[in-house]
């Protein structure tokens, strides 16, 4: 059994290291039991994008855009058509909608692994939802709302076709027109194993395959900051991936 998180982090926990994970492959898990992110370090040989060449990422462009969201789809088969990929899994798969949770989860799983996908779609939101204090099933109050935005990525090549991609995403939430707290808005890590499936979609696609290497993402910290780049991470330029 493959050990991965996907749900929300502690609730006293703004920087953390997160297992590695792949959004389908904690789906598997997550059939069985329901994780929160745990800020406990471990061990990684993974090694970060080459710090000399720390400018700034523009995201390749789709191809296309499926489901009721417009899901960006049919990415490049390059290194930077995986990173791409998995800014738009991960922007995708946090949110508080299910359905909108369930059709992300099912459009970038490989077609073998897309009932476990939709299970975890739905834990997922599970959590996010009791991380922010919202009812864990049926309607949200009106204006409640979860935006997950790509402010950084790093990735390296694992295999032929494989592209283990680092993704730091700034999550902003509101719980509600009626809400008088201050907006919940916090950056997260997750790292995600990307792999080509040359039958995806007709055309050959990036997907997220479950990872069997635990390891840890780079340390979560702001653009613009010394740590964002002693992290190894790059900032994005150019326009946002679609959430």
């Amino acid at each position: 059994m493959l050990d991965w998180d996907l749900g929300p982090p502690p609730h006293n926990s703004r920087r953390m290291i997160v297992v590695v994970v792949s959004i389908v492959g904690a789906i598997l898990l997550m059939i069985g039991a329901w994780h929160f992110l745990r800020p406990e370090p471990v061990t990684s040989t993974a090694r970060t994008a080459d710090p000399a060449a720390a400018g700034t990422v523009a995201l390749a462009p789709p191809s296309g855009y499926e489901g009721d969201a417009g899901y960006p789809v049919g990415f490049p088969h390059t290194e930077l058509g995986a990173v791409s990929a998995a800014a738009a899994t991960l922007e995708a798969a946090w949110t508080l909608d299910i359905e909108q949770a369930e059709q992300a989860a099912v459009l970038y799983a490989p077609p073998e692994q897309q009932e476990a996908a939709r299970a975890g779609a739905r834990a997922a939101v599970a959590g996010w939802r009791e991380t922010l204090g919202l009812p864990k099933a049926g309607k949200l109050p009106d204006g409640a709302a979860m935006r997950t935005r790509t402010i950084g990525v790093q990735w390296r090549a694992r295999a032929k076709d494989q592209i283990q991609v680092s993704v730091l995403v700034q999550v902003t939430a509101t719980k509600g027109a009626q809400d008088t707290d201050p907006t919940y808005s916090s950056p997260y890590a997750m790292s995600l194993l990307m792999a080509w499936h040359p039958g995806m979609r007709g055309r050959g696609d990036w997907v997220n395959i479950p990872d069997p290497v635990s390891a840890a993402v780079p340390e979560v910290a702001l653009p613009g900051t010394p740590e964002f780049t002693a992290a190894g991470w790059k900032p994005i330029s150019g326009p946002e991936p679609t959430s």
